[in-house]
């Protein structure tokens, strides 16, 4: 059996298969610096826990569990990258996660967007973009 995070994660990131320009998408193993992505690996997508809250209810639990969602870019021998393009990728990988709010997945309530936030000069030359997302859903605490 999975956790409902796991199905979560794996639900999301089968989304983002129709966004053809991300070259890697993860959340296995989450890279700490930009510096870690390979160039054949970008543009990449990486999900990761934020933190969850929980409200505990008779036999199971309504949980709230913050994520990022992070975008890293950068200039490559195929042509440069710019704000614009973090933007238009930034909207592709939006909506191709809110298409199902609820992800299809049993217990799971809604997915709600929280915040975003760029990075275009700090990170320089990655072009850098963390959305931060909440996923509600149901959890039993006891056995089946």
């Amino acid at each position: 059996m999975t956790s409902k995070k796991r199905a979560i994660c794996e639900a999301l990131l089968s989304k983002l298969d129709g966004v053809t320009e991300l070259k890697l998408k993860s959340f296995d193993r989450v890279r700490l610096y930009c510096s870690d992505f390979q160039d054949h690996e970008l543009p990449a997508v990486q999900i990761m826990d934020v933190e969850e809250t929980i409200q505990h209810e008779m036999s199971r639990a309504k949980k709230s569990w913050t994520l990022g969602v992070e975008i890293i870019m950068k200039p490559n021998e195929f042509g440069a990258v710019s704000q614009k393009d973090l933007w238009d990728l930034q909207y592709k990988v939006e909506r191709a996660l809110f298409a199902d709010p609820n992800l299809s997945i049993p217990g799971v309530i809604h997915l709600h967007y929280q915040s975003s936030i760029t990075d275009l000069h700090l990170l320089e030359p990655f072009y850098y973009c963390r959305m931060q997302l909440m996923c509600q859903y149901y959890e039993p605490l006891v056995s089946e």
